[in-house]
């Protein structure tokens, strides 16, 4: 059978079972996020209430983005082409 999705295993810098928590300006506070969505948050972020500045990924991917391509308070997303598929993105 063949291997579907992500097969390769996430690159974490920070210990993912911390006390992960990113803050939303808009909101005005700190929410708790899973170790996905925190490694690739564009913003303030702090790991068991110590703040953290560590690389930021494209979310579900080892790559690592410029913390200047996407705006303050986001997710960065892999916005993935096929070149033999181009309808079909990730």
């Amino acid at each position: 059978m063949e291997k579907k999705g992500h097969t390769v295993k996430l690159q974490y810098d920070f210990n993912p079972s911390a006390n992960l928590e990113i803050f939303k300006p808009n909101l005005n506070n700190w929410f708790r996020v899973t170790a996905k969505e925190f490694r690739s948050f564009n913003g303030n972020r702090r790991v068991n209430s110590v703040k953290y500045s560590g690389p930021l990924y494209s979310y579900n991917t080892n790559n690592k983005v410029d913390f200047n391509a996407y705006s303050i308070g986001e997710i960065c997303d892999y916005n993935f082409i096929s070149k033999k598929r181009p309808f079909n993105s990730l």
